[in-house]
């Protein structure tokens, strides 16, 4: 998470922000102190910049569950489907190549090589599972050729754009 002091390094700063209409405060962390103000348990379905120690300090005082990272639910989850479908109906895919344009703090730290490496290769599993268990389509060892791309782009923010 992005910790800026003053701002949403402590619960104190970070309702006092809330209440400037700071712009920083990103609207993942602004639903999660809606929920935690309504003693609503908060689950955060994508990895990005929600919680922040002044977040975290609600919850706590309040004694409001958070948790979650990521659903697994975008770009990942929706290749799979597709390929399983694919692979299922008897196509044969040849190639995947997977664009995902990253704006907040998950854009900026897979940007770290060591760190796009791991997800490059969790990424590229799901395809690899699933055309290892058809020998009628592959062969033994045989797999699409598999390209993915993370790239950082500021713009994007808290939105996240992928193709593939």
């Amino acid at each position: 998470s992005n910790v800026v002091v003053g701002l949403n390094d402590t619960m104190e700063n970070l309702l006092a922000a809330v209440d400037r209409y700071e712009a920083e405060i990103s609207p993942s962390t602004l639903h999660a102190i809606a929920c935690i103000m309504e003693n609503v348990p908060f689950i955060n379905g994508s990895p990005q910049n929600t919680f922040v120690p002044g977040l975290i300090d609600l919850a706590i005082k309040r004694n409001t569950l958070i948790g979650g990272d990521d659903f697994k639910s975008g770009q990942t989850k929706m290749k799979s489907v597709l390929v399983d479908f694919l692979v299922g109906a008897g196509i044969k895919p040849t190639s995947i190549v997977s664009y995902n344009h990253l704006g907040n703090n998950d854009g900026m730290s897979l940007s770290a090589p060591q760190t796009f490496r791991s997800k490059e290769i969790s990424k590229s599993n799901v395809v690899d599972d699933m055309v290892a268990s058809n020998a009628i389509l592959y062969e033994s060892g045989e797999h699409p050729d598999h390209v993915v791309v993370i790239k950082y782009v500021p713009y994007v923010g808290d939105s996240k754009r992928a193709m593939d």
